[in-house]
């Protein structure tokens, strides 16, 4: 009986000291750190979200230009990136219409939601350049869209992208989906005060972003 008793004992104390270990151990586990290796293939193609000459470029004389191949440097990266430069002209105190400015175009085999955002340039140049100069124009950038508004100088209707109206840049808050394979124009809308410097210049930097749609 006693060595029964004295096993009881034994087992008894040991179970004990197992279980300190445990709950002694268990802030240890968790300083463990697991590392998984993962690996990124990156592999460019070629841009199937494009912008190109729209039919006023050609039809304008001069008027308006839309150069795709000039680059700007990125300091922090190191590369250079594509920045697309359209030039507009227009007179003081009048409105110009430009209604087939510039086409973005989709190959991506899917549709892109299309939205403009004021933004400086990687390298430093600002959304609103000259920004005294906007004080004398107001800016106002539609793509088509079915769902849109009637735009007065516009045929059809239109969803407002981008304004820029007494020097102050807003972005519009609706995407405009870019069908695959379609191509949509933008139309831009300038009034410049009649009290305005001639010639005066501003200059307008945005992004047009494409997210899957």
């Amino acid at each position: 009986m006693t060595q029964g008793n004295s096993q009881g004992r034994f087992n008894k104390k040991w179970a004990i000291v197992a279980l300190a270990v445990m709950l002694f151990a268990t802030p240890a586990a968790a300083g463990i750190i697991v590392q998984n290796f993962l690996r990124a293939d990156i592999t460019i193609n070629d841009p199937c979200f494009t912008k190109t000459d729209g039919p006023d470029v050609a039809s304008a004389s001069g008027l308006l230009t839309f150069d795709t191949t000039a680059t700007v440097a990125d300091p922090a990266g190191g590369v250079d990136l594509l920045q697309e430069t359209a030039t507009f002209q227009a007179y003081a105190g009048d409105r110009m219409l430009y209604t087939s400015a510039i086409n973005f175009n989709n190959t991506c085999g899917h549709d892109l939601d299309l939205t403009f955002i004021s933004a400086d340039d990687p390298a430093g140049g600002l959304a609103l350049d000259t920004a005294a100069a906007f004080a004398d124009m107001d800016v106002r950038m539609y793509l088509p869209d079915a769902g849109g508004a009637a735009v007065p100088g516009l045929t059809g209707t239109w969803v407002e992208m981008l304004s820029v109206i007494g020097g102050t840049a807003t972005n519009g808050t609706t995407p405009v989906v870019l069908p695959s394979g379609g191509t949509l124009t933008m139309a831009v809308i300038i009034d410049a005060d009649a009290a305005a410097t001639t010639p005066t210049t501003g200059t307008l930097r945005w992004i047009a972003q494409a997210d899957h749609g």
